[in-house]
C-alpha cells in the first residue's frame, strides 16, 4: 500500500510540473508574438483542466489506463467535471485555432 502512495505522489508531482510547463510555454509564446491568441489560450486551459482532473483523482494515477474503463471503477465527480470542462475547452479551442 505504501508503494502505491509513493507512486501517486510522484505522479502528482509530475502532473504539477507538466502544468507549470504548459503555462510557461504559453507565456513564452505570448512574449515572442506580443499578441493574444485566444484559440491557443483556450487550448491551454483545456489541457490544464485535463491535468487537473487527473490530479484530483489520485487512485487513477496508481492503476493502468485500461483499468479506468472497467465497470467497477467510478470517476470522482470533481474529476468528471474537470474532464467535461477540458473536452469543451479543447473543442472550442480547436475551432478557434484553425
Amino acid at each position: 500500500m505504501e508503494y502505491e502512495a509513493i507512486k501517486a505522489q510522484r505522479a502528482a508531482i509530475l502532473i504539477k510540473v507538466a502544468m507549470a510547463a504548459v503555462i510557461l510555454i504559453e507565456s513564452v509564446a505570448y512574449q515572442n508574438t506580443k499578441t493574444l491568441n485566444f484559440g491557443s489560450i483556450t487550448m491551454t486551459l483545456g489541457v490544464l483542466c485535463l491535468l487537473g482532473g487527473l490530479l484530483s483523482s489520485p487512485y487513477m494515477l496508481t492503476m493502468p489506463v485500461k483499468a479506468w474503463f472497467k465497470q467497477n471503477v467510478s470517476v470522482n465527480p470533481v474529476s468528471s467535471k474537470y474532464f467535461l470542462c477540458a473536452f469543451i475547452l479543447l473543442c472550442v479551442g480547436s475551432m478557434m485555432h484553425v
